[in-house]
């Protein structure tokens, strides 16, 4: 319809793009019955496919997961030829989609939109056309791609060069002659090393410039047989549930492995398996922490720069290949003979780190080193990713703040769920800046992303509502939740184009999310059902402006790497600890949330003697001289679960950075062995560290106990035995979010029942497993905060968590030793949930409290010593 008055058509929606984004978003909004409109820069519909044409070009998907999933008929009409699509093919696949839906009717072609502005009185946007047209839309939407703003470095001499150049995002629909003719490549990113191979069989002499070496593995591409193509089709429902809550969006999971559980020669052959079958994660999928650990990495790393000396004749070549950033921080690259085309007399490599580029001269390139006479010049330089191609609109919110403006600070962009940002009502960004798009199949993130939106915009129709919002709140605890998640990988501690270092004076700041499409898709859908929480919008009818504003845990202060870790939980699925039995819950595995286990001087396992038989323990000896002060340590698990094993990491820390012998008790676990079983192990472990003192290399006089959780509660429990039964001479007592009373009554259960790692059921279930009756929960071995006396305890540090149901009773117990004279050092760690102390390699705060710890327990020893 039109806009009588100024004669300006008025839209519901316009779409700026006509890839697969924004054909998919056309579609579905037509569908529900919404004015839409399509404003495409180019002639044709294709988006990435229309422009990026270069020789070689091919998607890293395999074709048969890179499809729309939404039609069933449009997936049964198209039949894929190889298992990675050329650039023509999967072409003709998006025009098929386009004709199929007959889409191009709402698609104005050859239009670029150069400017946006959000119109503040009328709740509507303003799009500007470069023809100077003018169109008014209620809402604004983005299908730009996130790889359309191409990037051609600014070098001298531009203009000076006298043969071609093309870029690769920008190359000609007909085709390029490169017949005889001297070449130069300048990139050896994803499309460099796609065109390389295939230019170098046409040219006279191929020349690359290389200023990064690339980590590339074989597609080994094949044609798809019949029998493929049908079981795909036969269980495609079940294949894009996979997808759909995969890491990337890929219907196969990394195993559920360290690369340093293996010995070299098992590594070696399950690499050189995944590298004669060929995949864009293949290889990094045969362990679940190599994005993490650097010497899980190094392992991928080192394979690569094996095959690439072994493929490679020349030594010098081959060395400049060899890439020394952390292995799959950026994209994988997957390749048809790149390796192999150096061999080719025709191809030459140069380091653009020994020798940079001055200037383009008439005839070629200019070198700190030499001069290159060049027909031809090809860019493969990639693109101002993510943010560039949104730069490139003039698009204009509230108070007329561009969106520039707004993010120019890189490292300190702001969105909410990659899809919206506040101050810009009524904005969707399709697989936009923080959102999983380049980190994923592009497909499954681009229908997740148009779906969710539609859905949204139903839900405004429905409930007659305007100018949605993302508040300040929900976009902050967004970005910092996306920073905290590359942190805790080594995506974030690599120069790539995610985090803008491709582009001269871009800021630098990881762009996306990096915690997979499927915990992506489960907050998505949690906003969405919360009702669209952490949104503002106002209501429509009757000129109504009273605000309904949709608030929750988006507002709480609950630490961002924390909520990651319970959205991981939460992905993972599984029933809840108390619907499991003692011998399944204990096969849960945590130790990746651990971290690396760092180097001991000296770590040895023992048995000791316990009334009844023996139990295990684990001495961790820090390098130096001794006698060493000692920490008795008692591992969590509601003395049901835990061991050894999973306090490993947080006791080698303690070891190095307190310089103290640490004694790790593996106790007796219910309900095999109800109350007091694991408190009478805990007291023996620490009368046997005291009498054996000398063999262990221990000083007698410093011995400290500790524990985490239900180990906190032993370490107490033990200190009170202690100071009973007259001995042994304790120096302190470290307490970790301890559990100190049988009881359910404080505000952070009732805060904190469920959601937070530790569940309220859960401790039932640990207290029901552990004590023989009600009655035993009013012991003080059991309770410790019910003890009538607690003084002459040794000098105590409490540390507790925000986010924990047992936060209340650790800092009671913190209290009463205070007013009872015991000098106490009490930390709550605001937004840490439950666990985190032993979860060091993920929470910034769990090293922080181990480092407290640390420091505690080194202040504690040396007083003890000058006394």
């Amino acid at each position: 319809m039109a806009d009588k008055q100024q004669n300006v058509p008025v839209l519901d929606a316009v779409v700026v793009g006509a890839g697969f984004s924004g054909l998919y978003m056309l579609h579905r909004l037509r569908e529900a019955g919404y004015a839409v409109q399509v404003y495409e820069a180019g002639d044709d519909v294709g988006g990435t496919w229309y422009w990026n044409r270069y020789p070689g070009a091919r998607c890293d998907i395999e074709s048969i997961y890179y499809n729309y999933s939404f039609s069933e008929e449009i997936l049964n009409e198209w039949t894929w030829s190889a298992r990675y699509a050329e650039q023509p093919e999967i072409l003709r696949y998006i025009n098929f989609v386009a004709d199929k839906l007959d889409l191009r009717r709402d698609i104005q072609f050859n239009t670029r939109v150069t400017a946006a502005r959000y119109n503040e009185q009328n709740r509507n946007w303003e799009i500007r056309m470069d023809d100077g047209t003018l169109v008014i839309t209620e809402y604004f939407i983005t299908a730009l791609g996130c790889l359309s703003a191409s990037n051609i470095p600014n070098l001298k001499g531009l203009d000076a060069f006298k043969g071609e150049m093309y870029h690769t995002g920008r190359w000609p629909h007909e085709k390029v002659d490169f017949t005889g003719k001297r070449v130069g490549v300048i990139g050896t990113g994803s499309s460099g090393i796609q065109a390389i191979p295939v230019i170098a069989k046409e040219a006279g002499q191929l020349t690359v410039f290389q200023r990064t070496p690339q980590y590339s593995s074989p597609a080994q591409n094949h044609p798809l047989d019949t029998e493929t193509i049908t079981q795909t089709r036969e269980n495609y429902e079940e294949l894009k549930q996979l997808m759909r809550y995969s890491m990337h969006g890929v219907p196969t999971v990394p195993r559920m492995r360290s690369a340093l559980e293996d010995s070299p020669e098992e590594r070696e052959r399950l690499y050189e398996k995944a590298w004669q079958e060929g995949g864009l994660f293949t290889l990094s999928y045969n362990y679940n922490d190599i994005a993490i650990l650097p010497e899980a990495n190094e392992t991928a790393a080192s394979f690569i720069r094996s095959k690439i000396k072994q493929i490679v004749d020349d030594p010098e070549t081959a060395q400049k290949l060899m890439p020394t950033y952390y292995y799959a921080t950026k994209r994988p690259i997957i390749d048809t003979n790149y390796y192999e085309t150096y061999n080719r007399e025709n191809v030459s490599l140069v380091d653009l780190k020994a020798e940079s580029i001055v200037e383009l001269t008439p005839n070629g390139i200019q070198t700190t080193n030499a001069e290159y006479e060049l027909d031809v010049i090809v860019f493969a330089t990639g693109f101002d990713a993510m943010t560039g191609p949104l730069f490139k609109i003039d698009i204009r919110g509230k108070n007329d703040v561009s969106l520039k403006e707004k993010w120019e600070d890189g490292a300190n962009l702001k969105t909410y769920l990659g899809l919206a940002t506040s101050g810009f009502p009524n904005l969707f960004m399709l697989t936009g800046p923080q959102s999983p798009s380049v980190l994923s199949n592009m497909m499954v993130s681009i229908e997740q992303h148009v779906d969710w939106v539609a859905d949204c915009m139903d839900y405004q129709r429905e409930h007659q509502l305007q100018a949605f919002e993302a508040t300040v709140e929900a976009e902050e605890f967004w970005s910092q939740q996306c920073r905290a998640i590359a942190d805790m990988s080594l995506l974030s501690k690599t120069d790539s184009w995610y985090m803008g270092a491709n582009i001269e004076g871009k800021p630098r700041g990881f762009l996306a999310f990096a915690g997979g499409v499927g915990l992506y898709r489960l907050i998505c859908d949690d906003v969405a059902a919360r009702g669209y929480e952490g949104f503002t919008s106002e209501l429509a009818s009757g000129g109504n402006d009273e605000k309904l504003i949709k608030e929750g845990f988006f507002m709480s202060n609950i630490d961002p790497q924390a909520w990651f870790i319970l959205k991981q939980m939460e992905a993972a699925g599984g029933p809840p600890m108390e619907q499991l039995t003692p011998e399944q819950a204990r096969m849960a595995d945590f130790g990746q949330l651990a971290g690396v286990p760092e180097e001991v001087a000296k770590v040895e396992n023992r048995t000791i003697p316990v009334e009844g038989g023996e139990i295990p323990v684990r001495i961790y000896t820090p390098a130096g001289e001794g006698p060493f002060p000692a920490l008795v340590y008692y591992h969590g698990g509601g003395w049901v679960i835990g061991n050894m094993d999973t306090v490993d990491v947080p006791c080698r820390l303690l070891a190095n950075r307190a310089g103290c012998v640490v004694i790790s008790v593996d106790y007796r676990l219910a309900p095999e062995h109800k109350f007091p079983t694991a408190a009478e192990d805990a007291y023996a472990a620490a009368k046997w560290v005291a009498d054996n003192a000398v063999s262990v290399g221990v000083d007698p006089e410093r011995i400290a106990v500790g524990g985490d959780s239900a180990g906190g509660n032993l370490a107490t429990v033990v200190a009170l035995m202690a100071r009973d039964k007259g001995g042994p001479s304790l120096a302190y007592q470290m307490l970790i979010y301890p559990v100190t009373n049988h009881s359910y009554e404080t505000d952070s259960y009732r805060e904190n029942a469920e959601g937070y790692f530790l569940t309220k059921n859960t401790m039932e279930w640990f207290w029901n497993h552990y004590l023989r009756d009600e009655k035993d929960g009013q012991n003080p071995y059991a309770s410790p905060l019910l003890a009538e006396d607690v003084s002459g305890l040794p000098p105590a540090l409490v540390i507790t968590a925000g986010f924990d149901p047992l936060r209340d009773e650790g800092e009671a117990y913190a209290e009463r030793l205070i007013a009872a004279g015991v000098p106490v050092e009490a930390k709550r760690y605001e937004g840490m949930i439950h666990g985190f102390f032993w979860m060091p390699g993920v929470l910034v705060e769990g090293n922080n409290a181990i480092n407290q710890a640390a420091n505690a327990l080194k202040k504690a020893f040396s007083s003890v010593k000058t006394r």
